[in-house]
């Protein structure tokens, strides 16, 4: 049964300052792909010391999720009082950890695509006793966690997130989960002390769940969300075998997936996305306009790791806001359809039924505003 049990774990006040922009530096920029290869060379890399990360890491932790080589760091962008603000990169072998920490209004592509790029083999770090909100796959943890930035009345959402990267078309690296989730909490209790953000340390998540295996589709509803019929006829008869799906594992949690395979490769993503991301995820057509506002040199971005987001309806559950998204991976259909129906028929199906099944959410309202890649 694919069906997940997803709980939302969020504060409704966070929604409230969700959208509170901070007065500070920034440059705006064009978003720049993930560097093809990550060996360090130049002037920009000095071996590592005891700790990483403007001192916040052990660096032992740190190479824990890299290659066994020798490790070099470029240059931390620190945190500032008052103010919390860090990128920092660790590179080993081919691989390099990427860590950082922004205020929402600075984060640019990486909160705002963030819920496109959370698969279903992202598994929520929150349980009923930490409340974390934030997920952690193979390769990439991140949480969210409030900050009382001077000047600013209420508190304001910062994304944290500890990932590794590695060159284009290379060997996937064992799944570090758990070490990232622990780096990632580590590293925002770093940076909001550092900042003087005024919260109590976060805890570090229990035992985060793996990933679950691609089922065979049925006439069960996929994911308990999407009837099987509203796939058309490429999922009917004879078809219906080459497709599997598979959910995000159960808890409380942030982004609540589907992920939908034709003979192995995915190609369509469904998502609700709960709290501080749901008003500001991503809309139809809107990639191409995404900026960084970052004061420093840039986050690298994953929009190529995304698929093509066609669908986008903000709804309501247990009385904060979520964001039903629909993300196409294939891009063979035209823009307006998705395995040869209307994208609007086929994302309607999804969200209308994710709403019922979802947990206390409430139908999607009459008036809502479905944004639809045309």
């Amino acid at each position: 049964m694919l069906r997940s049990r997803l709980r939302p774990a969020v504060s409704v006040a966070s929604l409230v300052t969700a959208g509170v922009l901070v007065a500070g530096c920034s440059s705006t920029g064009s978003p720049t792909a993930e560097p093809t290869s990550v060996t360090p060379t130049g002037s920009g890399t000095t071996p590592v010391g005891a700790t990483v990360c403007a001192g916040i890491l052990p660096t032992s932790a740190v190479t824990a999720v890299l290659p066994a080589a020798p490790a070099f760091t470029n240059k931390d962008h620190l945190p500032l009082e008052h103010y919390p603000v860090l990128r920092c990169q660790v590179s080993a072998g081919d691989q390099s950890f990427i860590g950082s920490a922004y205020l929402f209004n600075m984060a640019g592509a990486e909160r705002v695509q963030l819920p496109g790029l959370t698969t279903t083999g992202s598994a929520p770090l929150g349980d009923e006793a930490n409340k974390l909100y934030g997920m952690a796959g193979a390769d990439d943890a991140w949480l969210v966690q409030n900050c009382k930035v001077q000047n600013v009345e209420q508190p304001v959402p910062m994304l944290v997130r500890a990932r590794t990267i590695g060159p284009a078309g290379a060997p996937a690296p064992p799944d570090r989960r758990q070490q990232l989730a622990d780096l990632a909490v580590d590293l925002a209790n770093g940076v909001a002390k550092a900042a003087g953000c005024g919260a109590e340390p976060t805890p570090r998540p229990g035992r985060i769940k793996p990933a679950e295996e691609p089922k065979p589709i049925t006439d069960a509803p996929v994911c308990g969300m999407l009837e099987p019929a509203a796939l058309g006829p490429q999922a009917a008869g004879e078809q219906r075998a080459r497709w599997t799906a598979s959910a995000t594992p159960s808890g409380p949690g942030a982004i609540q997936g589907c992920d939908l395979f034709l003979d192995g490769k995915r190609v369509l993503s469904f998502a609700i996305v709960h709290g501080y991301l749901a008003p500001g995820a991503e809309i139809p057509g809107e990639r191409a306009a995404l900026s960084e506002r970052l004061p420093t040199g840039g986050v690298p971005n994953d929009a190529q790791l995304a698929g093509t987001v066609e669908g986008k309806v903000l709804g309501m559950c247990n009385d904060h806001t979520v964001a039903y998204q629909l993300s196409r991976h294939n891009g063979e259909d035209p823009p307006g359809l998705t395995l040869g129906q209307p994208t609007e028929t086929f994302f309607k199906a999804f969200a209308n039924g994710a709403s019922r099944w979802g947990y206390k959410c409430d139908p999607i309202a009459p008036n809502a505003d479905w944004q639809i890649r045309r």
